[in-house]
C-alpha cells in the first residue's frame, strides 16, 4: 500500500455521497422522510472529503512528481475538478446551518473549479491538448460548473447561478460532440475507465435541478429529465461493458448522476416513482461504498496499477 497511489478518481466519493444526502434532505422536507437519514449521509461526505483532500495534500507533499504526472495525464487531470465540486457540496450541507459560511465556502469552490478548467481549456489553447482528453472525466471541469449553479439560488446568488448555468450547459453543448467522435473513431476506453461513462448522466440531471433551483420546475426541467431518462436507459443497456473490470475506483463515477436523477424523479413524478428512484440509488452507492471500504482494506485501492 502506498501513498503515491492514491487513486484521483476516487475524489468522486464525496460527490455522489453529497448527492445522496442532499437528495435524501429534499425527501425530508417535501416528502415525509426522517431528516436524519440526509443529515447523517452529509456529514459522511464532508468526512470523506476532507479526508480525501487530506491525503491527497500529504500525497502531494510527499510524491510531487506522482501528482504532477496525473496533472499532465490526458484523463487524470480531469479528476482534479471532483475535488472543487465535493467542495461546492460541503458548502451546500452547510446552508441549513450556517448560510454565510456556506456561501463563502461555495465561492471558494467555485473559484477553484473556474481555475482547474481554465488550466485544461489553456493546455489546449497553447498546443499542449491531446486527443485522449476526450474521455468523459473531461465533464467534470467543463459542466461541473451547474453544480454551482444548483445551490446560488439558496444563497441569494442568482446572478452568479445564472452565469454558472451559461457556462456550464454551453461548454456541455460543446463538448458532447467530441465525446461521441472519441467513442466512435477511437479504440476502447480502458476496462477500468469504463464506468466513467456514467458521467453522461449528469449534465442533463444536475441541469435540471439547477434550472428548477433558479426559475421552478417548468418545461426546461422536464426536456432535461426526459433526456436523463433516454441516457439511463442507454447506460443501463450498457453495463456488461462498463462493469467488465469489476471494481474500480471509477465506479463512483455512477454515484453522482444517479443521486440527481432521483432528485429530479421528486420533482417531476413525486411519490411511488421517486421514492422506488431514491431507495434503488440509495442501495447502488451503499454497495459501492461497501466495495470501495473491502478494496481499502484488501489493500487493492493504494496498489500499483
Amino acid at each position: 500500500m502506498q501513498l503515491r497511489h492514491l487513486p484521483l478518481p476516487l475524489l468522486a466519493m464525496p460527490i455522489g455521497l453529497g448527492g445522496l444526502g442532499l437528495t435524501w434532505r429534499d425527501a425530508a422536507r417535501n416528502h415525509g422522510a426522517s431528516a436524519l437519514v440526509g443529515e447523517a449521509v452529509m456529514v459522511l461526505a464532508v468526512l470523506a472529503w476532507g479526508l480525501l483532500i487530506g491525503l491527497h495534500l500529504l500525497r502531494a507533499l510527499r510524491h510531487p512528481d506522482a501528482v504532477a504526472e496525473d496533472w499532465r495525464h490526458p484523463v487524470r487531470a480531469s479528476f482534479f475538478a471532483a475535488g472543487s465540486i465535493g467542495a461546492m457540496e460541503v458548502a451546500a450541507a452547510f446552508i441549513p446551518w450556517a448560510p454565510g459560511l456556506a456561501r463563502w465556502l461555495l465561492l471558494l469552490a467555485i473559484a477553484a473549479h473556474v481555475g482547474v478548467a481554465l488550466a485544461l481549456l489553456a493546455r489546449c489553447i497553447r498546443g499542449h491538448g491531446h486527443v485522449d482528453m476526450l474521455a468523459p472525466p473531461l465533464l467534470l471541469p467543463l459542466v461541473g460548473h451547474v453544480v454551482g449553479a444548483m445551490f446560488c439560488a439558496a444563497l441569494g446568488m442568482q446572478v452568479l447561478g445564472w452565469m454558472l448555468l451559461g457556462v456550464g450547459g454551453l461548454l456541455w453543448l460543446l463538448v458532447m460532440p467530441l465525446l461521441l467522435w472519441r467513442l466512435i473513431a477511437r479504440p476502447d476506453l480502458p476496462p477500468a475507465l469504463r464506468p466513467s461513462l456514467a458521467m453522461f448522466l449528469a449534465p442533463p440531471t444536475v441541469g435540471s435541478l439547477a434550472v428548477a433551483s433558479l426559475a421552478g420546475v417548468g418545461p426546461w426541467v422536464l426536456a432535461l429529465f426526459g433526456l436523463s431518462c433516454f441516457l439511463l436507459a442507454l447506460l443501463v443497456l450498457g453495463l456488461p461493458y462498463m462493469l467488465a473490470a469489476g471494481f474500480t475506483p471509477a465506479l463512483w463515477s455512477f454515484t453522482f448522476p444517479l443521486a440527481n436523477f432521483a432528485a429530479v424523479m421528486a420533482l417531476v413524478a413525486p411519490g411511488a416513482p421517486a421514492w422506488a428512484a431514491l431507495l434503488v440509488v440509495t442501495g447502488v452507492i451503499g454497495v459501492i461504498l461497501a466495495l470501495t471500504l473491502r478494496a481499502a482494506w484488501d489493500g487493492r485501492l493504494l496498489a500499483p496499477p
